[in-house]
């Protein structure tokens, strides 16, 4: 059974969605109805699911609930009950539409047969069992024609993790609820098209199927007795509150300590893990693999922490392995890889995290070499190539160029140098070209962390002005309540996609952080106070995406989850280079923020 229950979407398709739906009704609203019920309406019934299991393990009449608190008796709803061990789904049914008390009651005792019916279940377990409810909103009409599994077809009318489906078929409807999109490890989109090709029989069904959307409330009660965790997009929501120096202290902990778990004997990081499956990808990118280090580097000088320390020396010595002379370039070296592909972001991103190990000086010679070998990339225009021989490549601009660029100004700070300061006159002029002509969010945060750092060492105008307008276009795609209905998105950037935001985030964070350091040494008052503003909600958004205890119900494997960093508020990927990002911005934003409570 569990074997056949790890496969969570097509199970609760199958096994909940073919159930009677939830009526006719639509309202004819902007945004679908939410049912209401408060937090002791849904501790009430917990109490119910939970009562109706054990009268039906104890083979005693059909619980009927002597009492229905008065706000919950008007409520008319459909409600699906899940039940979980060890982030195991053991079973899932639903109930209604009927009157919510007796609409949960009739789910529980649906998903506790259906378990009955493959195990033998004690009265004694139900304690221990995870009980999940989710309450079903009314559904309204998707005005889509033609096929909904296409690459974003549905984006405009389904926030992920917020709206459920129904799909109406010329002969059968389904439905699948908003929290089988987040526990499956797939995007709506993915989920969509899956559903097709597990529940509609013949592919022409698509084009003559019609979408609803609606709401649901959702929410679990880890044991019996326990105070029940309600979520949204399977997160509890945080507010700005939250951004405090502790808060930021607690959060950069166990994310420090979530990635040095990461770490493989080779002193490589797993690169990705999958929740919903259980699972580690084979993927593998060598370039983040040393991004994960620098944060680690990074983590080790600014806490202390040996675990830190021990990992990020273990992968420096790791990549140390492919350091390689340039013929005919003095004392000038590179980071080979076994591809040949050499991108020079691995260089730079192994000499950013030497420059910001706790014991730096220790690695001068070797950073010299990388300094002097990314310096031979820079063509009389200003442009770098982006690939050591034999590659020679052009592409990821937007990426390498900023990265060797904040190699040499951490290596300007500690070894100022004419040549390095006329690579940043040629680059400026080279890169404000193509970011006018082209402007990329990705470009901005590794050039306004180099040409911030830069600028705060000499004052130069130019620079200063540049990191400005790199960081105020970038501003502009934050979300906030004026731009985005979803309060857990404010402070998240849209950099691609309006009203849609995840980890990336933390990348800009990282940039925004060095343009508040250098608005404070300008004096520049209206700047200061907008970047702090930018900071402080865009660090709300990056803790958010952090996984919690009660937040890794669905999870097999917690401690491959806990402190982790989710891709996006609904989609649970794990990636080494997502907690990479997350750990350097949330130290350089607890630095900018809070600088005197140490």
């Amino acid at each position: 059974m569990l074997a056949k229950l790890s496969q969570l979407t097509v199970f609760v398709w199958v096994a909940v969605a073919l159930l009677p739906s939830f009526g006719s009704s639509v309202q004819a609203l902007d945004e679908p109805a939410v049912p209401q019920i408060s937090e002791s309406h849904r501790a009430y019934l917990s109490r119910v699911a939970r009562r109706a299991m054990r009268d039906d393990l104890l083979e005693r009449d059909m619980y009927e609930p002597g009492y229905v608190p008065a706000g919950l008796r008007s409520l008319t709803a459909e409600v699906v009950v899940r039940i979980r061990q060890d982030g195991y789904l053991l079973s899932a049914a639903a109930g209604g539409p009927a009157p919510a008390t007796k609409a949960t009651r009739d789910a529980a005792l649906g998903a506790m047969r259906l378990l009955r019916h493959d195990r033998e279940m004690s009265i004694d377990q139900v304690p221990d069992l995870l009980v999940e409810l989710e309450v079903v909103g009314p559904a309204q009409p998707i005005d889509i024609e033609g096929d909904w599994t296409k690459p974003r077809a549905v984006d405009r009318f389904l926030e992920p993790g917020v709206h459920g489906v129904v799909i109406i078929g010329p002969k059968q409807r389904h439905r699948f609820c908003p929290t089988e999109v987040f526990t499956s490890d797939m995007t709506v989109a993915d989920s969509l098209k899956s559903f097709a090709q597990n529940a509609l029989s013949d592919p022409s069904q698509i084009a003559k199927s019609k979408l609803m959307r609606f709401r649901s409330v959702h929410w679990i009660q880890p044991k019996g007795g326990a105070a029940i965790v309600s979520l949204h997009r399977g997160l509890t929501v945080l507010d700005n509150a939250v951004v405090t120096a502790s808060n930021l202290d607690n959060a950069i902990a166990s994310l420090a300590a979530y990635m040095a778990y990461r770490q493989q004997n080779s002193g490589l990081f797993s690169y990705q893990y999958e929740p919903g499956l259980n699972r580690y990808s084979k993927d593998e990118n060598l370039v983040r693999q040393v991004g994960a280090t620098l944060a680690l580097s990074m983590h080790a000088k600014w806490s202390g922490e040996s675990a830190s320390l021990a990992a990020a020396n273990t992968a420096i010595r790791y990549h140390l392995q492919g350091l390689t002379d340039i013929p005919d370039v003095d004392r000038g070296a590179f980071i080979a890889t076994a591809d040949k592909k050499n991108k020079l972001g691995l260089t730079a991103l192994l000499a950013i995290a030497m420059a910001e190990h706790p014991e730096a000086g220790r690695f001068q010679d070797t950073r010299q070499r990388l300094v002097r070998g990314m310096l031979w990339l820079q063509r009389p225009s200003g442009m770098f190539i982006t690939a050591f021989p034999p590659a020679e490549r052009i592409d990821a601009q937007d990426y390498f160029p900023g990265e060797a660029l904040l190699a040499l100004a951490k290596q300007y700070s500690l070894e100022p140098s004419a040549d390095i300061l006329g690579a940043f006159d040629r680059a400026i002029l080279f890169y404000r070209s193509y970011f006018r002509n082209a402007p990329s969010p990705a470009f901005v945060p590794w050039q306004v962390q180099a040409y911030a750092l830069m600028a705060q060492q000499g004052r130069r105008g130019d620079y200063v002005s540049y990191v400005f307008e790199l960081s105020d276009w970038l501003a502009q795609k934050q979300l906030n309540e004026s731009n985005c209905p979803w309060p857990e998105l404010w402070g998240g950037i849209a950099a691609y996609q309006p009203g849609r935001a995840g980890v990336s985030t933390a990348s800009y964070l990282e940039g925004f952080t060095a343009a508040l350091e250098l608005a404070r040494v300008m004096g520049d008052q209206a700047r200061i106070s907008k970047y702090e503003r930018i900071v402080r909600d865009a660090a709300r958004f990056v803790m958010q995406l952090q996984f919690r205890q009660e937040e890794a119900y669905f999870v097999r494997s917690p401690k491959d989850v806990i402190g982790g960093i989710r891709t996006t508020p609904s989609l649970d990927l794990l990636r080494i280079d997502h907690a990479q990002h997350a750990l350097v911005a949330l130290i350089r934003a607890r630095q900018t923020l809070f600088p005197d409570e140490r």
